[in-house]
Order: structure tokens, then sequence, then C-alpha cells
């Protein structure tokens, strides 16, 4: 029974060993195996970096790591300087690799039919009838003039009109034109201005004192706005 028991013991202990050796074997043998690879220069994520982040302010949540060359992602990033101008389209994690398809161009990102507003810019929507708005021949990308025009009593029973602010230069980010059948028959018209600027095109709007006018076509997103104004007059015709 003493033998029996003693037999038993040791079948054991060589079952543990030999599952030593052959763990240690395994290890050693993928040891080998790396030992036999290149390693790659990839940038990781090292904190949760929130979609739009721009690939400029990634710095202190990116590192250079190596990575074994059959685990480098497609499309990998290794330099932040590939991903110059552009934002995550995606939340990053830690421990992935930085790729290319993960960010994009703002300008790529804006629904179809719009631009971006210019950093720094506001957008203010109008609504227009179709002489106020070019004819409703605007698009997005497009550089109008914006002319707010007053009207007063003037001697003589008259009435005076003038032009007494103009911008120039200003970006249009979206139209969207009346439907079929729409009575109203107004053109909404979306424009990116300078925030002290908005609030006078607002006032112009309110008192529909706004006109619009063409000076380029699908220019593009970037945009300043400039300011002039004119007291030029129009007198109606005597009552």
């Amino acid at each position: 029974m003493t033998r029996r028991i003693v037999a038993a013991v040791a079948a054991v202990l060589l079952a543990v060993l030999g599952g030593v050796v052959l763990i240690n074997w395994v290890g050693a043998a993928d040891t080998r195996a790396r030992a036999g690879e290149e390693l790659v220069d990839v940038l990781v994520v090292g904190s949760e970096v929130p979609a739009g982040t721009s690939a400029g302010d990634l710095g202190g949540s990116v590192s250079v790591q190596q990575v074994p060359e059959r685990l480098v992602a497609p499309g990998v990033v290794t330099d932040l300087a590939a991903l110059q101008d552009q934002v995550s389209t995606a939340l990053l994690l830690p421990g992935e690799q930085l790729v290319a398809g993960r960010f994009a161009k703002p300008s790529d990102l804006a629904p179809a039919g719009t631009v971006l507003a210019p950093d720094g810019m506001v957008e203010v929507s109008v609504s227009l009838d179709t002489q106020r708005a070019v004819g409703g021949v605007l698009k997005a990308g497009d550089k109008v003039g914006v002319q707010l025009t007053n009207e007063a009593s003037a001697e003589g029973g008259v009435s005076a009109y003038s032009v007494y602010r103009v911008f120039t230069d200003v970006l249009v980010t979206r139209v969207v034109a009346p439907t079929e059948g729409d009575p109203s028959g107004l053109h909404t018209v979306t424009l990116a201005l300078a925030p002290q600027d908005a609030s006078v095109v607002v006032l112009g709007t309110t008192s529909q004192a706004v006109w619009l006018s063409l000076e380029e076509a699908g220019t593009g997103p970037a945009a300043t706005t400039t300011v002039s104004s004119t007291t030029t007059a129009t007198l109606g015709d005597d009552k």
C-alpha cells in the first residue's frame, strides 16, 4: 500500500515538473522567435483622446514605442507631422496604435452641401427673397457682399434710401432653397461673420434691410470679413 502511495506521489511530481519544463521551453522559443523579428517604431496612444482633437495637440497623449513588425497596424503613423491640420474622427483609447484612418481634415467632416466657418467666426442665417439672395444661385463656399439698407422720410414728402453698411468677402457656409410650392419663396443663407459684425447683420435682418451680392463663387472656407460704410441715397418719387 505504501509503495502505491509513493508511486502516485512520484507520478504527480513528475507531471508537474514536466509541465514547468514545457512552459519554460515554449516561453524560451517565443523569446527566440521574437529576437529574430524586426522591431518598428510606432506612435501609441497613452491616454484617452476625444474625437475632434487636433493632431497638433496630441503631444502628451502619445509616445513612440517599438512593436514587432508583424503587429504593426495598417496605416500606422510614425510622425505627427503626417497628420498636420487634421483632427481625430473617433475616440482614441490607451494602447492603440495611431493610424491615419482615424484622422481627417475638418473640411472633410462637414455635411454635404456645407463648408466650415473659419476659426473665430460665427454663423448667422438670413431668410431672403430671391432678388435679395442674388437670384437664388448661391451655394456653400461662395463669397458675398452683405449690404444693409435704410429708409427714412425726407423733406418734400419723399423717402430717402441709403446703404449704411457694407460687409465684403463674407463666406456662405450653407444655403437652403425654398421647397417647391412654398408660398414664402425664401432662401435661407448662412453666413460666416466676425462676432461683432454678426449682431449688425441680425439687426438688418430684423428690419428686412439685407441684400446680398455675389463676389466669388465656390472659393472655399478661408475667408475674412471687411467692413465699409456709405451714405449714398436715392430719393423716391414725389407724392
